[in-house]
């Protein structure tokens, strides 16, 4: 009987799991359809509403944290307002979520 060995193919997809970003469920939940997983915007839906990339850092140091609660909380553009769809903590989370995608291996 002849034996089928799976494990080099295991292997070999371990670096691209390690690769995934991990996300909230808030994130998920409201962000990622537009934002996408990485915060760069490269969804179809984000395509079509021109969302903004998150991930860059050129913009991040650009915006404070209120700006950034601010929009998640009230939209801003076409991004639709969450303020009463989350609260305080969700939002503080949100915004350090967002600035941990400007960071190499997010």
């Amino acid at each position: 009987m002849k034996r089928t060995v799976f494990l080099p193919i295991v292997l070999l997809s371990l670096p691209l799991a390690a690769q995934e970003p991990k996300r909230s469920a808030v994130w998920e939940g409201y962000c990622s359809v537009c934002h996408g997983p990485d915060g760069r915007s490269q969804t179809e839906e984000g395509q079509n509403k021109k969302a903004r990339n998150l991930a860059d850092p050129k913009w991040q140091a650009s915006v404070s944290d209120g700006r950034l609660a601010s929009s998640i909380k009230r939209g801003y553009d076409r991004m639709p307002a969450f303020g009463k769809k989350l609260n305080d903590e969700q939002v503080k989370a949100l915004v350090a979520e967002i600035r941990a995608l400007a960071k190499p291996g997010s």
